[in-house]
């Protein structure tokens, strides 16, 4: 069997899978109606061309007639919405759950303590307070475009406990 495009005498248009004959063609004879009536006119049969679908980006597929082909095209889709998440969810998506926001402030008293610095427990604090506002006026609203940390909670804390021991 293969797909082709059929175009009735009366403009009507469909794709359907026909059955093939030893040497590749379609067979005409598998076509509804059977028996076929007195009046019955053989569509014109065209072969249908399918298009590859782009790797990259979200495509939908789209059939569009010519007078000697059907081609199955590619157009431009709707991307699926990206997921969306409150502060609080974001900031434990970006790894830091649990105690982890905890141990970071115990690290920046050490080494405030200390007084020595880390830059990058000092950018990752940064962006925990500006999520932790977030969180705080307005806990419910989701949003998909929050801010990705700028360090790792590994990254941060071993350059703090590094500059502690130092």
């Amino acid at each position: 069997m293969k797909t082709y495009g059929l175009i009735w005498p009366n403009g009507d248009k469909e794709l359907r899978s026909i059955v093939l004959d030893d040497e590749g063609n379609p067979r005409m004879d598998t076509l509804e109606p059977y028996p076929k009536p007195d009046d019955w006119q053989a569509p014109q049969v065209v072969p249908l061309i399918k298009i590859p679908k782009p790797e990259q980006g979200a495509w939908e597929p789209s059939v569009v007639w010519f007078d000697d082909r059907v081609e199955r095209q590619w157009v431009k889709g709707t991307p699926a919405p990206l997921p969306t998440y409150t502060a609080d969810e974001w900031v434990d998506a970006q790894g830091f759950t649990g105690k982890r926001p905890t141990t970071l402030l115990y690290l920046k008293l050490q080494l405030d303590a200390a007084q020595k610095t880390s830059p990058k427990l000092a950018a990752v604090q940064g962006w925990l307070d500006q999520l932790i506002v977030a969180g705080v006026t307005a806990p419910d609203q989701r949003r998909s475009d929050w801010a990705a940390s700028p360090w790792s909670f590994e990254e941060a804390s071993q350059e703090a406990l590094q500059a502690l021991n130092n």
